[in-house]
């Protein structure tokens, strides 16, 4: 797009490729006002017409490529939505082609609303191609098309030929990308003997040659953060996203094509033109910080080829810099009907030896909830690690992956070391936030008092400042390097002078902070095992490792940054609380001042913000509120906010079917009034392998599941109280560490089937749930875990009723220590008066029943009934039915 200035035109109307009238092409054209323009115009014909002459010189009977610049078209579709017993119906398709004289908008109908009448993506495209030659917009036929779109896989069904070229398109995150090579299109014209082995679409330009044209597909997705809208990149273009006229809605275009065709053109014009407007700003990008003109599929990706040329620019070999070899794998390849030679990177034999140890020691980030229900009022503060595991990646110096060694003296995993190790751990009591990750038998992580642990050389050390006692049962160790070169800091400074270059909140502000984020998981990508729809094999794989994927690097990042998490929530002082954990941050009332900001952790992420953003702290306040609601790891609401501070919004996965500035209302009123039971609805997309497999639309699935506010029992709950809020009260309470692993996945699970029919909403329901945790403990343990009947059971009374029913057969067996002071009808009577309702005929038929010793759980409703029975009956011996769990 060179020595091109833009000319504005009114805007006329002209007829479409099926026949409507919509807005007229755009034009550029070269103004020749310096000299440098004249001869580019020049050199531009001479080349056209050398790339003629190559056309008729050539062989008639074979398709020739094109030689043009690309072509890059912005497409949209235009629909009512269906649902799982409907299809869409297409309304249209939208085109924003730009060539290398100008732009061109063209919209397309299908001929009807069926299946069977959606055109076909190679004759459109053909035409298009066609047609902006004829009106200059592109000069000749080009090497390549790039069709843009956002949400590709959602459109793309608009075409009625996806069948044939679908397999060709690579599913790239659950989105429809080309990355391998542009797109393989089946040809029209038959009897060519597989010349192209379907890998171009064939037709005859204007001219009378015989052409071949690919095709790539992009979905501007993939380079945005997760949760941003078209319309955010709009805004970020100036190019906003146009509104619908009052009194239409999206989920009914036909209405506003009936009632307003101008509009309903208009509007999906512009999401075209956003579409390919915001690839080619990122193309330009690319091609200034990469130093290459072309775009991959995912913002990620591209961070691995910046990161990748900042190593180049820094003379930094890749290979030792990842303990990679080179290796070369000679093979015939049919195709080509020669043989091939393909080069091939894999671990350096001292990494691979370390490598699947290593990898269990990769974790994800600390993600808690330690307290339940309403807070306090006070004022809550969400802290968040600056730049995480950006900064977190700086740790690491050069590795050498050669000259590791084995240990098992905890003390040589303290200080800047770079080790890994299976322990087994054990926290002095009373520990209120132990920082040993243990991995539950659903992969999550639960922090226990003892333990083992696949854990790194940062977490060792905070594990030791809080008088952890370690035992290291296997362990290893990478030296660094000489020198204090640090592996990632050339990318993260790039990345940062990249930020500070642009205005905040622009567009490539935002992008380059997300290319920053997105490098570390490609160092991680494929360590844990996880599978992923192949759309061009049409099945599922296991997802491949990527090229910076390495155990060590990824490993000791997240657990540093698990290090310095645990090290500043263990060192809230005792009188504060922590709400919960995040993976880089935490909510707390304690105040900055009153923060752990001296510890080794801590003085080591202070010192890498500093190398990487002289004069940064390491933490930064994101959010202040007066009163919270706790519910679960990821589940926090703002019950009172804090003036004009943003709210606290954690949703715990549920998806609010109202305006997004209503989400949290709708939570605050959603969890104080659940009730057991309880659904909620989410509206998720047709699965990918689903659209791909049968050829479905993308329709939003209606899912009903069950609501899930409680707590995770990751931790013990404690401490109860009922607290106002939100125009109510609602319990309230603490937590601690579960003294085990085996403790916390026992209580979870008797959870899970408590809470089919119970909440813990108020006081009482927290007692129903200790007596029926507690005396689950008890059946346990005189069960030997079995779960088979040990001769009581409860009912609705509780386990205060199953030590009535023990006193009974106690009392009348005479065992004990009991002696007969009354009839049964007076027993009966007594235990009625005092609260606990009793007949003459259970008296009478206790004598019969087998008494079991130590089967009563203390809680608060048990103790009540024991202290009754010392009192009225002073040689009980009380012991012999209290249970010690």
């Amino acid at each position: 797009m060179q020595n091109m200035t833009e000319i504005p035109v009114q805007e006329t109307w002209c007829k479409s490729l099926e026949g409507e009238y919509v807005p007229e092409c755009y034009t550029y054209c070269f103004e020749p006002l310096i000299e440098e323009d004249v001869e580019a115009k020049l050199k531009r014909w001479e080349q056209l017409i050398d790339n003629q002459f190559d056309d008729t010189a050539a062989d008639p009977g074979k398709p020739q490529k094109g030689q043009g610049p690309t072509v890059y078209i912005g497409f949209d579709s235009e629909f009512v939505p269906g649902d799982e017993e409907r299809d869409n119906v297409i309304l249209s398709l939208q085109f924003y082609l730009v060539g290398e004289c100008g732009v061109m908008q063209r919209v397309v109908y299908p001929s009807g609303p069926e299946k069977s009448q959606r055109p076909h993506f190679c004759k459109i495209i053909f035409d298009l191609i066609q047609e902006a030659m004829d009106r200059g917009v592109v000069l000749e036929w080009p090497n390549h098309v790039v069709l843009v779109g956002f949400f590709l896989r959602i459109d793309l069904q608009a075409f009625g030929d996806l069948v044939s070229f679908k397999q060709a398109l690579e599913n790239v995150g659950g989105r429809v990308s080309s990355v391998k090579s542009s797109v393989l299109l089946e040809p029209e014209v038959d009897d060519l003997d597989g010349l192209l082995n379907n890998q171009t679409y064939l037709a005859t330009d204007r001219d009378g040659v015989f052409r071949t044209l690919k095709v790539r597909f992009v979905d501007a997705g993939g380079h945005v953060a997760m949760g941003t809208s078209l319309a955010q990149i709009g805004d970020w273009l100036d190019l906003p996203k146009l509104e619908l006229p009052e009194g239409y809605l999206k989920e009914r275009m036909d209405l506003l094509l009936q009632g307003n065709k101008h509009a309903f053109e208009k509007y999906g014009l512009r999401d075209s033109e956003i579409a390919v407007r915001f690839y080619l700003h990122l193309l330009d990008f690319a091609e200034k910080h990469a130093g290459k003109r072309s775009l991959p599929a995912t913002a990620s990706s591209l961070a691995v080829r910046i990161f990748t040329k900042t190593l180049k620019d820094s003379q930094v070999d890749f290979n030792a810099a990842f303990g990679v070899t080179e290796g070369s794998s000679t093979y015939w390849n049919s195709t080509r009907e020669r043989v091939v030679t393909k080069t091939e990177k894999s671990p350096s034999p001292m990494r691979a030896i370390n490598e699947p140890f290593i990898a269990s020691c990769y974790s994800g980030g600390r993600n808690e909830c330690y307290a339940f229900g309403p807070t306090t009022i006070g004022v809550f503060n969400d802290f968040d690690l600056a730049g995480a595991y950006t900064t977190g990646m700086v740790d690491l110096r050069h590795i050498d992956y050669d000259r590791y060694w084995y240990s098992r003296n905890p003390q040589d995993f303290v200080g800047h070391v770079l080790g890994f190790a299976y322990v087994r751990f054990a926290f002095p009591k009373g520990t209120r936030f132990p920082s040993m990750p243990v991995r539950n038998s659903h992969g999550g992580l639960v922090y226990p008092l003892t333990g083992l642990s696949y854990c790194t050389a940062p977490e060792i050390e905070v594990a030791l400042n809080l008088g952890c006692k370690l035992d290291i049962l296997h362990g290893v160790i990478f030296p660094w390097c000489e020198g204090d070169n640090r592996l990632f800091e050339p990318y993260v400074m790039h990345i940062r002078s990249l930020r500070k270059s642009f205005v905040k909140g622009s567009l490539f502000e935002l992008y380059s902070k997300l290319l920053g984020n997105s490098l570390y998981g490609k160092t991680a990508q494929g360590l844990k095992a996880k599978t992923v729809f192949d759309s061009q094999g049409m099945k599922s794989v296991e997802l491949p490792h990527s090229i910076l994927t390495n155990a060590a690097i990824a490993a000791h990042t997240t657990g540093f940054v698990r290090a310095v998490l645990s090290e500043q929530i263990a060192g809230i002082p005792p009188h504060r609380n922590v709400i919960s954990a995040t993976t880089d941050g935490f909510i707390t009332d304690a105040d900055e001042s009153e923060l752990a900001l001296n510890g080794p952790m801590a003085k080591r992420f202070q010192t890498l913000c500093q190398r990487v953003a002289p004069g940064s702290k390491m933490l930064e306040r994101k959010h202040r509120v007066r009163q919270l609601i706790a519910m679960k790891t990821r589940g926090q609401l703002t019950a009172i906010p804090f003036e004009s501070d943003p709210f606290i919004l954690a949703k715990a996965g549920v998806s609010p079917q109202v305006e997004s500035a209503l989400h949290n209302d709708f939570m605050v009123d959603l969890f104080m009034n659940r009730c057991p039971g309880d659904m909620t609805i989410t509206r998720p997309f047709t699965p990918f392998r689903e659209q791909w497999v049968k050829d479905a639309d993308v329709v939003r699935l209606t899912r009903q599941s069950r609501l899930n506010l409680e707590f995770d029992f990751k931790r013990r709950l404690l401490d109860p109280l009922e607290i106002s809020v939100a125009d109510g009260e609602h319990l309230s309470l603490t937590s601690v560490p579960w003294n085990d692993l085996a403790e916390f996945e026992r209580a979870r699970a008797v959870f899970d089937g408590w809470r089919e029919k119970h909440c813990l909403k108020t006081l009482g329901d927290f007692n129903d749930w200790e007596d029926h945790y507690q005396f689950a403990l008890v059946r346990d343990r005189l069960t030997n875990g079995c779960g088979r009947s040990f001769g009581i059971r409860p009912t609705s009374g509780g386990i205060t009723d199953v030590f009535r029913r023990l006193f009974l057969r106690a009392y009348t067996q005479g065992l004990c220590g009991l002696i007969k002071t009354m009839t049964y009808p007076e027993l009966a009577a007594w235990l009625t008066e005092r609260g606990y309702p009793t007949k003459d005929s259970e008296v009478k038929n206790a004598v019969r029943s087998k008494f079991i010793e130590h089967a009563v759980p203390l809680t608060p409703r048990t103790a009540e009934l024991k202290t009754l029975l010392v009192e009225g009956f002073p040689n009980i011996e009380i012991e012999k039915f209290i249970a010690i769990n």
